[in-house]
């Protein structure tokens, strides 16, 4: 059964109607199952070869499923569900840190990166589609893959002015011996930072996104500012995160290696110019139509004049 938010599972108990218009919606998604593997699949060998990966052999494979209100952050009950899965595989790794990827904050990184490619999943934008996948290195030799998709169903007299989403999230570990080869030593802290700077360009990628999606007329104002607090909030935890696990360098060599890191993950979100260009396009949509948008379009112009975007 697919997981379902409080506020959905209160108006399926209401009517025949919504109940019947919620299960038509999950059923959909879990046909689309054998296709989106295949999407899944192909886009998880291309990344295996990009990095040389010859010998990845599967340890576990999920497909879940939730249904909330487009403006709803369900981070604990989605993200759950993929870390147990997380926890309860083998993960083989560094034999002198044989549970380190499995760690409480390496739990609590990870499931930052599934709620990102959960929520990017909920546009169907083509940016909010590019951040619908994921590759996380957990380890060297251990590497776990997401890949989200959603549809929705826009009913106000069954459910009011917001649509409701059904998402199914798609999880898959990998171990390869060869990874651990060309990564080197193992370096949890270094793993967890690069996953949070990752996760945090993401956030920020998907508040661009609300902009374009409002000036799209595919998002209420109270749907985008709801989510945009909820993302800026977010984003701003993982920043923190970041800057707090940066480890203190101690020769130049592993500066230069730290940042190469970093750059590396920068690229797995949508890039910075993308964000800045996507934002000014929906400013410039935005200002024909009319006053209600000024706060977003001031808001927007800030974060412009920032650096934020």
């Amino acid at each position: 059964m697919a997981c379902r938010t409080p506020s959905v599972e209160r108006v399926a108990d209401k009517t025949a109607k919504a109940k019947e218009q919620i299960d038509k919606l999950e059923t959909m998604i879990k046909a689309q199952e054998s296709s989106n593997k295949a999407t899944f699949y192909h886009q998880i060998d291309s990344h295996l070869e990009s990095a040389k990966i010859d010998d990845a052999r599967e340890t576990d494979y999920q497909a879940n499923i939730k249904t909330e209100y487009t403006s709803e952050f369900s981070l604990e009950k989605i993200a759950g569900v993929v870390t147990t899965a997380l926890k309860a595989a083998k993960v083989a790794t560094d034999p002198t840190n044989p549970q380190a990827p499995t760690s409480p904050e390496a739990i609590d990184a990870y499931s930052d990166v599934v709620v990102s490619v959960a929520e990017a999943a909920k546009s169907s934008s083509t940016a909010g589609a590019s951040l619908a996948f994921s590759m996380s290195r957990l380890a060297p030799g251990t590497i776990a893959f997401l890949y989200a998709s959603s549809i929705n169903i826009q009913d106000n007299e069954t459910f009011g002015e917001e649509a409701v989403t059904t998402t199914a999230i798609y999880y898959r570990l990998i171990q390869s011996e060869k990874d651990i080869k060309l990564q080197g030593a193992f370096d949890a802290t270094r793993i967890r930072v690069a996953a949070d700077l990752e996760t945090y360009r993401r956030f920020i990628a998907l508040q661009a996104n609300l902009v374009n999606q409002l000036a799209d007329g595919k998002l209420s104002f109270d749907a985008y500012n709801v989510l945009d607090e909820k993302y800026a909030k977010k984003a701003a935890e993982l920043q923190k995160r970041v800057k707090d696990g940066t480890p203190v360098e101690k020769t130049a060599s592993a500066r230069v290696d730290f940042v190469r890191t970093r750059k590396i993950m920068s690229t797995s979100g949508l890039p910075t110019s993308a964000n800045h260009e996507l934002v000014q396009a929906a400013i410039k949509r935005m200002s024909t139509m009319g006053s209600s948008y000024k706060k977003i379009i001031e808001k927007a112009q800030e974060r412009l004049g920032n650096g934020y975007f």
